[in-house]
């Protein structure tokens, strides 16, 4: 229960901004930003300098006849233009991020449901087929993110990884490791349903509940392989080619446009103006493809290190009161019943309201 609630702190505190703090403070942290990285590059400095030296040049009297001034007409048009693409790409790729962000959060729900209906109709047999049915998908799920991850097949010295910490069992790895990625799925997946299977039979649980489990992991299975399809088709080359261009030209013009003034303030403003653009399409190419080692990227280890615990606090609980049938329970809620109906105030004290004290908040 502590390290879950370390890892939920470690998601939350690099996830997370306080919005209380206002934009200029929040505009102020860039260790977790894409202004560092824009920052870092030569190709920023580079557009940067040759402003500054045509700014230096054209307040010492360079570019000043009619015939090499910039039209602002023509500036706004290339602006507008690159503009637009950049903002609907930007908008594409933040799309794709959270789709993805939703379709590995539902496989997650989806393993929760499977796990909890394992337990709950396969545990009475005494024999533990819902920790193997669960051990398959946990396992598919975990494959199926390395693969993702990596942007690789996964190989041996993987299964043998899971096999060190007790995922796998020898002879598994063998089964697997000549199976592609949709094949593996499927298999596991298939594999999971048969252990499923077994033990509700040896359960007795209701015919239903088969249809259930199998509709949960071809619920599960297609979340994973839209997920894979995303990655596999992401946005064309040659429409990040044409931004890439206009994002360029762009720059060149404002770095010749912009240097000239007769004020200081034109080298700042260009500053800012590239930053923006530049770090505009280093975040979205960061959004296309959010498992990686980005800032902007999911934090694998710590969301599978709180979905295991989940796992794991699921099929391992033990409740005392469960071992007679909940007889001692039954007989307690049977002489003294528990009340739901309570006022606003006792509401708010029991949700740690700072403004409630326990005096004037019992009942």
């Amino acid at each position: 229960a502590a390290a879950t609630a370390a890892a939920a702190a470690t998601m939350s505190e690099n996830w997370e901004y306080n919005a209380k703090l206002g934009p200029l403070v929040t505009s102020l942290h860039i260790s977790r930003t894409v202004v560092k990285k824009v920052l870092s590059r030569a190709d920023f400095w580079l557009f940067f300098f040759v402003h500054c030296c045509l700014h230096a040049l054209y307040l010492q009297g360079w570019f000043r006849e009619k015939r090499f001034q910039m039209n602002s007409g023509d500036m706004k048009t290339i602006t507008s233009v690159t503009t637009f693409f950049e903002v609907f790409y930007t908008g594409q790729c933040y799309n794709r991020y959270m789709k993805m962000w939703s379709l590995l959060r539902a496989s997650f729900s989806l393993a929760y449901r499977f796990a909890f209906l394992t337990r709950l109709f396969i545990r009475p047999c005494g024999k533990p087929y819902d920790r193997i049915a669960c051990r398959w998908l946990v396992v598919s799920l975990m494959l199926s993110i390395r693969e993702a991850k990596d942007k690789q097949r996964v190989g041996l010295s993987d299964l043998n990884k899971l096999h060190v910490h007790g995922l796998l069992k020898e002879d598994e790895i063998g089964f697997l490791q000549n199976l592609v990625a949709q094949q593996r799925m499927l298999v596991m997946l298939h594999a999971s349903a048969c252990v499923a299977r077994a033990g509700m039979d040896k359960g007795k649980a209701p015919p239903t509940m088969h249809g259930q489990l199998t509709q949960i992991l071809s619920a599960f299975r297609a979340q994973q392989q839209e997920m894979q399809d995303l990655l596999a088709f992401p946005i064309p080359f040659e429409y990040i080619h044409l931004l890439s261009l206009m994002i360029t030209v762009n720059l060149i013009v404002w770095a010749y446009g912009m240097a000239q003034t007769e004020s200081i303030f034109g080298p700042l403003f260009f500053f800012f103006a590239a930053l923006i653009f530049m770090g505009m399409m280093d975040l979205a190419s960061q959004l296309a493809d959010p498992f990686g080692e980005d800032d902007a990227d999911f934090p694998l280890p710590t969301w599978l290190t709180v979905f295991l615990h989940d796992m794991a606090a699921l099929l391992d609980y033990n409740y005392e009161g469960a071992a007679d049938g909940f007889k001692r329970d039954v007989d307690a809620e049977s002489k003294s019943r528990t009340r739901l109906r309570f006022d606003l105030r006792h509401v708010e004290y029991m949700l740690g309201s700072p403004d409630h004290s326990r005096s004037t908040a019992e009942p």
